[in-house]
């Protein structure tokens, strides 16, 4: 029948189990191995899982070759869908928007030494102070700017002119606005509490937004997908800090 047929599946199946019982081990495995071949041949996984056991028992090294070919094909196929990852909390959102705004104000205070505003130690002490600061619960307003008013307020003062003209960006007198509590929370909450974005005004579709890093490219971006914008550079870090107090119920300087 194989001479006419060699690739005939049912010969193949009859003679590994005729070859067994005859005790006839080497011609019985040399049979096994022209079935699994066909049976790859013609992908049936269910028939290859049946005759794995044997092909993992034989001595006969073609048959163990195989035996590991037959696994991988009858191996199930991983799940690579991704898991959904799990929605952050309020308090997460804001510690990962905490670290980003403490690289971010460091850079500033490099900016600022860089154009003389501050000597090399005082940027160095001041960029140690953002390391020192929690980035965990309800962290309120990470800001360069606002470490130098309590720290060196004439400082700070030439550092918003030099900001202003560097950037090229107009200072607002943001004290002057009384802070609309719904305008500022339909911003995203980490914008506003930690990054220090305080959004003032609108004009027509156009929201006008004030920030205290203007060298802050990530907030921008973030704030620009939001809708048309204009950038105003907050005339203070405390002006900042009262409108953000004001309209999440924060007592400001806690």
């Amino acid at each position: 029948m194989l001479e006419i047929m060699p690739e005939d599946r049912t010969t193949l199946e009859f003679l590994v189990v005729a070859y067994e019982q005859l005790g006839q081990h080497e011609k019985g495995q040399k049979a096994l191995v022209s079935l699994v071949e066909l049976l790859i041949k013609e992908n049936d996984e269910e028939a290859l899982k049946g005759l794995l056991p044997r092909l993992r028992e034989s001595d006969y090294v073609p048959a163990k070759v195989l035996a590991l070919k037959a696994e991988r094909l009858t191996a199930p196929i991983p799940d690579l869908t991704p898991e959904r990852p799990r929605e952050l909390t309020p308090e997460e959102k804001a510690a990962v928007s905490a670290r980003e705004a403490i690289s971010a104000e460091k850079a500033l205070l490099a900016v600022l030494a860089e154009g003389g505003i501050l000597e090399a130690d005082e940027a160095k002490a001041r960029s140690e102070e953002l390391d020192a600061l929690p980035v965990n619960g309800r962290v309120f307003l990470i800001s360069a700017i606002q470490i130098l008013e309590k720290e060196n307020p004439s400082a700070a003062e030439k550092a918003i002119e030099y900001l202003a003209d560097r950037f090229s960006i107009p200072p607002i007198p943001l004290g002057a606005y009384d802070a609309d509590r719904d305008l500022v929370r339909s911003f995203p909450e980490d914008l506003v509490r930690v990054r220090g974005v305080v959004p003032f005004a609108r004009l027509g579709s156009i929201t006008l937004v004030a920030t205290l890093n203007p060298s802050d490219h990530g907030v921008r971006t973030a704030v620009e997908a939001l809708g048309k914008t204009r950038f105003y550079l907050a005339d203070s870090a405390s002006s900042a800090e009262k409108a953000i107090a004001k309209a999440y119920d924060v007592q400001q300087g806690t």
